[in-house]
Order: structure tokens, then C-alpha cells, then sequence
């Protein structure tokens, strides 16, 4: 995909932001420092929800969600349970273990182009860095406090795609460039698909280090 930073005029329809409470919004920020941040441009897509997220139920989240990225979640779940419980059987189950695992990788490649099917261009940002509480996304202009947005996070090396609701903590002015960086706390996120973006910002992190032990020695 391009590095394409898209324009956002949906956002400039709302100027306030939604209001939060100077206590809210300290919980919020400690909430988005529990986990470690890898410093990572990926592409996201964001849109304002213009809803009462801090009203919104379990099942009405789960409705919000677009069923590729439901489907992939439970995709996932499945072929890891289904190895998992081959593995207790032993070498009896190892050739079946394997051509499951082949199999796994085929479906991980078609659940990955669907799921890419997703990205809109004209809701397009990228980020600064993302964890598992959150992330710093660019934008050519601040986006309001309290905001609500609905994120689709695509995860590098086809390690998956996630569809949760986040909230804006705050816009900084990224001096020699004008544009900002937003940080959003995830609200609404399902537990598999927090620890989906742990561990691919986990796999991140050995792969950069892996590169600068590489780069020194050379």
C-alpha cells in the first residue's frame, strides 16, 4: 500500500470533540501507557464514531464489527486450537499436524486479501507507533479531545487485521513536518484481538533488533 496520509475532512465536521472530565481523561492516559509501544508505520483506518461509546454495550461493539474481521479472529482461534490439541497425541499426529499447518498458512493468505479488501484509501492514516493500548497515528490536522474513533488496524507481515473503537488523548504539532501526532487509547477491543496486536508488536521488536545487530555487525 501507499504511503498515502489522507485528507480528513470527515473530522473538521466536529470541532468540540466530545467532552471529558480532567479525571477521565488522566485514567485514560495511564491506561494507554500499560503496554509497551513499538515505534512502527502501519496503516489504519479511521473514522469518527459518532455514537455514546462510553454507553455502548459488549453485543452493540460486536455489531459495529465488519465480519471479515470476525471471521479472521475466529479463523485463527480455531486452527490454533485444532494443532494444539494434535500435538498432545503425539508422533501418531505429526504428518497430520503438518499438513494442518499447511493448510492453516493457505487459509492465514486468503483471510489476509480479504481482510485488505478493508482499507479505504480515503480513510487512510499511518502510524507513529501502536501497542497493545493503543497507538500514535499522523494527521495533517489535530483531532479534537474525547473524540471517538472507529479504527481497522492492519497489521504488518500478514500477522492479521483489527477492528476496535478508540478515543483521543491528544494532538501534538510535529515541528519540521506541521503535521500532528494523535494518540489513541483503544476503548472497545475484543481480548484476542489486544493480544493479536501484542504479539505482533512483540515479533516487531525481534525483528528491528535482529536488523541493528546485523547492521553493527557488518
Amino acid at each position: 500500500m501507499s504511503d498515502i496520509v489522507a485528507d480528513k475532512s470527515l473530522f473538521s465536521i466536529r470541532k468540540t470533540g466530545s467532552q471529558m472530565e480532567p479525571a477521565q481523561l488522566a485514567r485514560l492516559k495511564e491506561d494507554f501507557a500499560d503496554y509497551f509501544q513499538i515505534e512502527h508505520s502501519i496503516a489504519i483506518n479511521a473514522q469518527p464514531y459518532n455514537g455514546d461509546g462510553d454507553a455502548l454495550s459488549e453485543d452493540d461493539f460486536l455489531a459495529l464489527m465488519p465480519e471479515p474481521f470476525r471471521l479472521a479472529s475466529e479463523m485463527v482461534q480455531l486452527n490454533s486450537s485444532s494443532i494444539r490439541n494434535l500435538s498432545r497425541l503425539g508422533d501418531v499426529a505429526d504428518e497430520l499436524s503438518s499438513y494442518l499447518q499447511q493448510l492453516a498458512k493457505k487459509v492465514d493468505m486468503m483471510m489476509h486479501y480479504i481482510l485488505q479488501q478493508q482499507d479505504q484509501a480515503e480513510h487512510r492514516y499511518h502510524t507513529f507507533s501502536y501497542g497493545g493500548s493503543g497507538l500514535c497515528l499522523r494527521s495533517k490536522q489535530a483531532l479534537p479531545a474525547g473524540d471517538w474513533l472507529q479504527l481497522k488496524i492492519f497489521l504488518a507481515h500478514g500477522e492479521g487485521a483489527v477492528f476496535c473503537l478508540g478515543q483521543v488523548l491528544e494532538s501534538r504539532q510535529i515541528a519540521d513536518s506541521g503535521d500532528w501526532q494523535v494518540d489513541v487509547v483503544y476503548r472497545h477491543i475484543r481480548e484476542q484481538d489486544q493480544e493479536l496486536i501484542v504479539r505482533a508488536s512483540l515479533h516487531e521488536q525481534t525483528r528491528q533488533l535482529k536488523l541493528k545487530k546485523e547492521l553493527r555487525d557488518r
